[in-house]
């Protein structure tokens, strides 16, 4: 196994001298002669010698000054523009369909979006001049400011749109009415009017931003952006002597290789050792993950700055934070070095290395074993957490989050949560913070700290009780047993703010009132929902979007029942929240549905309260060592 790998690091280091060889060989001119378009330079080039550059343009040797020059954004042929000139970074570019489609006014004009080209670690690319286009369904009626305009002369959907977004502030956040809309990037020539055909073009302006390591790598070492065989980012200007570097130095490097090799099979692969003093066993984790220098991502976070906090766990504080390469992120920073939090950052790793879903937040990486902290790096999320939406304007009135935006971000949730428990993981800490939204208020499940995998031949697994007061499991609280129903439970928390805009725990609340699965359960029992229902989400008005709340009402209700084999699993909450979104639940319910009858019978137990989490402590016992952890 060893000479196996042995084999692959030679035949890597190889084919880097082979690239840096050829590389060396294959020189690139300060310039290209593109005819009527006159020189062009890096980052553009043409399509014989296309590794010059990172968009080639075809054509360019072509002596008759009225051959076309054209450029392809993609791979489909269909994604061919004619060029019309060529700046420094920017390409000019004319597409002949929505010419025609802006010539005769079609609504076609509003379906034609700009395939641009991947981000890469050379480059990403953007639409200079652009406006955001809302195509919705006529039954659609957003709710939107004098900023914006209406087109409703086509057949099939009406159309919304602001100012361009060169007029736009950063971080500019569009209406949550129009998020059940498709969006799509024209390009325009002028501000935006009542008739989109005055200022929408045919004529897009395609900006390349370079990477920073490219901009270095032209400014500073005056070399060339290239990519090597894994399509990782090197400086041609770095490596004109590596070759000769690399053929002295193999044959030692073999040697030493192999060694190494020989210590790691040896010994134990630890990768956070911060407690020399402590059982190594303790501080030791397996996992395959991109590390990060501390270095990098103190200038990611401009140190840290408490202005760039997106938030505070249970161990550790979240900032916004911009690589190098031009990608966003979110850095979670441990407080400090604590053995207890270590593990549970350590638990973070393990849990998102296995996953793998559209609705979980996607680990970036991490520092390494002697950074000067423990740093771990996540995609951001732009738009916040569902907290932040249905609370930010608790102390003036309820949340303007429509209730087709609450149906959405509960089903993605639940998806999220089954795909979890699928995979024999507990999420454990279940709640609207820890649900983030991206712009178009798709769901990513955040904050794995407190996750554990779950043995797949036990029923439970015995744990002194961890989570958030209000959402914790009251059977787990009392008997000290973790099963994926505590999931469901937490989740019950969730879908009741969905309805009521009201928090967890709220200390202004009557005593038996603060946590909210007191308050939603006492209301459920008296028949009183529309008590409980956020008067903006037009409970009274709206006879669809009545059915639809009193049904989750309904599930929410089964959820919260202190008994967790009356709660459904999150594979029967999921097919439920679909059923109800469809209309579907006004059927005949399936087996594995929620019946109404049964919701009847639980309204008329006489149930327990539920632990008031936010004032009882937990109590910590021993366990027998099989089934006990975080």
């Amino acid at each position: 196994m060893v000479w196996v790998i042995v084999l692959k690091l030679l035949i890597v280091y190889l084919s880097q001298l082979v690239l840096i060889v050829s590389a060396q060989k294959e020189k690139c001119p300060p310039s290209f002669d593109c005819g009527i378009l006159g020189h062009i330079q890096f980052p553009f080039t043409t399509t014989e010698q296309q590794h010059c550059g990172v968009l080639a343009i075809h054509g360019c040797q072509q002596l008759s000054p009225s051959a076309p020059r054209t450029i392809q954004l993609g791979t489909s042929p269909s994604t061919s523009y004619s060029v019309l000139s060529v700046e420094p970074r920017t390409i000019f570019i004319s597409d002949d369909k929505q010419q025609r489609y802006l010539k005769n006014k079609s609504c076609k004009a509003f379906s034609k979006n700009v395939t641009l080209p991947h981000t890469s670690p050379l480059a990403s690319f953007s639409i200079k001049y652009n406006i955001t286009i809302f195509r919705c369904n006529h039954s659609i009626k957003p709710s939107l400011s004098n900023d914006f305009h209406t087109y409703s002369n086509c057949s099939e959907y009406d159309i919304f749109y602001g100012p361009p977004n060169t007029l736009t502030p950063p971080r500019f956040q569009w209406p949550s009415s129009l998020a059940p809309c498709s969006t799509i990037q024209l390009a325009v020539e002028a501000n935006s009017t009542d008739d989109p055909f005055q200022f929408l073009t045919d004529s897009i302006a395609v900006e390349v931003q370079l990477s920073d390591q490219c901009e270095r790598c032209l400014r500073r070492s005056k070399g060339r952006c290239l990519l090597d065989t894994k399509r990782e980012f090197y400086c041609s200007a770095e490596g004109r002597n590596l070759a000769l570097k690399l053929g002295l130095g193999i044959g030692m490097s073999c040697t030493v290789i192999i060694g190494l090799l020989i210590l790691w099979y040896s010994k134990p692969r630890c990768v956070f050792n911060f407690f020399s003093n402590r059982n190594p066993e303790s501080t030791c984790i397996y996992f395959g993950v991109p590390v990060f220098t501390y270095k990098d991502l103190v200038i990611a976070t401009k140190s840290f700055d408490c202005s760039r906090e997106l938030g505070e766990g249970g161990f550790g504080i979240v900032y916004y934070g911009k690589l190098q390469d031009g990608r966003e992120v979110a850095v979670k920073r441990l407080y400090e070095h604590n053995y207890r939090r270590v593990e549970q950052f350590m638990n973070e790793i393990k849990i998102l290395t296995r996953l793998r879903n559209k609705n979980l937040v996607s680990l970036y990486g991490c520092t390494s074993h002697d950074s000067r902290e423990l740093l771990l790096v996540y995609e951001y999320i732009s738009n916040g957490t569902v907290a932040s939406h249905l609370h930010r304007h608790e102390s003036t009135s309820r949340s303007s989050l429509p209730w087709l935006i609450r149906m959405k971000v509960a089903i993605e949730t639940a998806t999220a949560l089954a795909y979890l428990h699928a995979s024999d993981i507990i999420h454990r800490d279940v709640k609207t913070s820890n649900i983030l939204l991206d712009n178009t208020f798709c769901v990513k499940v955040a904050d794995f700290g407190l996750s554990r995998l779950f043995p797949v031949d036990v029923t439970h697994v015995s744990t002194a009780p961890q989570g958030t007061p209000g959402y914790v499991d009251p059977e787990y609280h009392r008997c000290y047993q973790l099963t994926n129903k505590s999931d469901v439970y937490s989740f019950g928390v969730v879908l009741m703010e969905l309805i009521s805009s009201m928090p967890a725990i709220d200390l202004n609340r009557h005593k038996d009132e603060i946590n909210l699965a007191d308050l939603a359960v006492r209301k459920i029992h008296k028949n009183a929902i529309a008590d409980l229902v956020d008067p903006s989400l037009g409970f009274e008005s709206n006879d669809d979007v009545k059915r639809q709340i009193i049904a989750v009402a309904e599930l929410a209700f089964q959820c919260l029942q202190q008994d967790k084999d009356l709660r459904p699993s999150m594979d029967e909450v999921l097919e439920v929240l679909k059923r109800i979104e469809s209309g579907k639940d006004e059927e005949p319910s399936s087996p594995s549905s929620v019946d109404h009858d049964d919701v009847k019978l639980l309204m008329n137990m006489k149930l327990p309260p539920s632990p008031r989490a936010v004032t009882d402590k937990w109590n910590s016992r021993s366990t027998s060592p099989n089934v006990s952890g975080q």
